[in-house]
């Protein structure tokens, strides 16, 4: 819709000659009760009034007949209710009451020869276009009042054209989903623009190629647009029929839906969805910056952890030239909030020991984990009477159960010896932590159940259970406190989310690489 000044023909309005100025002005439109705005025409020309309160009169040349060649004419306007009422204007026709799309008093100051010899145009403003609408003359009674009489069609009104082919386009197209009041298989459309753009006629946020776009292709535009797409989960799920309509037929139809919308006094429709939108997008922006600047430091992390790596117990693990692979693989989960370094003298692998050593016994060991607790952590067979320490891993077709030798869960070891399975490793921001001391047997199954502890108390806990010659740490990462900082930022941002509203749909684009600006703030820590 091409927005412009909505312009209709003359409703109402009372047209006097002079002779009758004194005799009704006073009590018509008393002093103070109607602004009265005055304008000096030269008759001899064409003029074009605009008044303030928005109407246009076309004044032909010499159409006002008068001895002068100057004339005056005095302008009082009253469109609004309010205004008809401060002026004591009734609105009835021979008894029968009468709707007011506006009045009008135009008159002649300082003379009374002044007379209108041809028709004038009057055109004044109004929320809607109604087609059934007459000027009708006013004729002041007895009693002060005013009998509105000699009802005439306005005259032709292209708006009001143009209105009826828009109801028409809305009867073939809208009607079958939707109403104007109320919700249908689609939402209710009263005030669709005024909704759509705040400022009734101001579309510069987004520009009515954008309104007709979504009419022509809603899917498209509802792929990157949430409102829209939070409508369609509103309404079932269904993407509205695209229609492929010229941007006049388009302009028609929109316009349709405003005046007949301001005509019947319809509330805007509340889905609900508006209500959400602003403070859905600031909780999303707020949240997506957060997950940005999160995500961007646990890759940080993970990579610098990598690069330094070491091996736990200061020795490579030896090439296995034993055929295909059968061994476990050990756990590498790279740390985000703690490195744990293990320090260790002279101590040697499974590997090892199966050649210097033929005291082992082939046993089969397996650790079960259980608890809340199951990912994100390191597990360690010590065995200090022979010096081993083996690094564990999961057992193919167990769910959450261990080895540390082969993938059948068999490991050689020496008998009735006391040994030690460790697992420590990180949730969220804590330490999670689970230790056993046991003898070695030829069969066993060890339960461990890992809980979050504190750094400070993790270490305690390794200092008590006597390791000899094994020193067990656990240090912040490079970028724990930054990581820190941002899950609490993400948690504040969780109390921006409106708690009536769902904000999933008003999600359009992935979380962006970090900004320079972001990448600055993350040099703080």
């Amino acid at each position: 819709m091409k927005t412009s000044l909505v312009i209709i023909g003359l409703l109402v309005t009372a047209l006097y000659g002079c002779n009758q100025r004194d005799k009704t002005t006073n009590r018509l439109l008393g002093p103070g009760r109607l602004a009265s705005q005055v304008f000096q025409i030269d008759n001899s020309k064409d003029t074009i009034l605009h008044t303030k309160k928005g109407a246009i009169i076309r004044i032909p040349r010499g159409v006002l007949s008068s001895v002068n060649k100057t004339v005056q004419l005095e302008v009082k306007e009253a469109y609004s209710m309010q205004d008809i009422l401060r002026a004591g204007l009734t609105t009835q026709s021979n008894g029968r009451p009468l709707s007011s799309g506006g009045m009008i008093y135009i008159n002649a100051v300082g003379e009374n020869t002044v007379k209108i010899t041809q028709k004038i145009s009057i055109a004044i403003p109004a929320p809607f276009l109604e087609k059934n609408m007459q000027l009708f003359k006013g004729e002041m009674q007895s009693d002060s009042t005013i009998n509105w009489t000699d009802p005439r069609p306005l005259a032709e009104n292209p708006q009001l054209t143009a209105l009826e082919a828009g109801k028409s386009l809305f009867d073939v197209n809208c009607a079958s989903c939707h109403s104007l009041a109320k919700d249908l298989t689609g939402p209710a459309l009263a005030h669709i623009m005024k909704r759509s753009f705040p400022a009734l006629y101001d579309t510069t946020q987004y520009g009515l190629d954008h309104f007709y776009e979504f009419t022509r292709n809603p899917a498209n535009v509802m792929a990157r647009e949430g409102y829209y797409r939070c409508l369609k989960e509103k309404f079932g799920g269904a993407v509205m029929t695209p229609f492929d309509l010229t941007d006049t037929e388009l302009d028609q139809l929109y316009a349709w839906v405003e005046n007949e919308s301001e005509r019947r006094a319809l509330p805007v429709p509340d889905n609900g969805i508006l209500k959400c939108r602003d403070s859905c997008q600031r909780y999303l922006e707020t949240s997506a910056r957060w997950n940005k600047i999160k995500a961007g430091l646990e890759n940080d992390t993970v990579e610098m952890v990598q690069e330094h790596r070491t091996f736990a117990a200061g020795q490579p693990p030896l090439p296995d030239t034993a055929g295909p692979p059968t061994k476990v693989s050990p756990l590498s989960n790279s740390a985000l909030y703690y490195q744990f370094t293990v320090e260790a003298f002279g101590w040697y692998n499974i590997d090892m020991l199966l050649r210097s050593n033929a005291d082992l016994k082939l046993s089969e060991l397996r650790v079960r984990i259980q608890g809340a607790y199951k990912e994100r952590f390191h597990l360690y067979l010590l065995i200090p009477a022979v010096k081993t320490m083996e690094a564990g891993g999961p057992l193919p077709d167990e769910a959450d159960t261990y080895g540390f030798f082969e993938a059948d869960g068999t490991i050689p070891l020496p008998q009735n010896t006391k040994a030690f399975v460790i697992a420590m490793g990180e949730h969220e921001d804590q330490v999670i932590f689970a230790s056993k001391e046991f003898i070695t047997r030829e069969k066993q199954v060890i339960d461990l159940s890992l809980t979050a502890t504190t750094k400070e108390a993790f270490q305690q806990q390794l200092a008590a259970l006597s390791l000899n010659d094994i020193a067990i740490k656990v240090n912040d990462t490079k970028n724990a406190a930054a990581l820190r900082q941002a899950i609490r930022e993400l948690k504040n941002a969780e109390q921006l989310k409106p708690k009536q509203c769902d904000c999933d749909c008003f999600v359009i684009t992935p979380i962006p690489t970090r900004t320079a600006a972001e990448t600055e703030y993350l040099r703080d820590y």
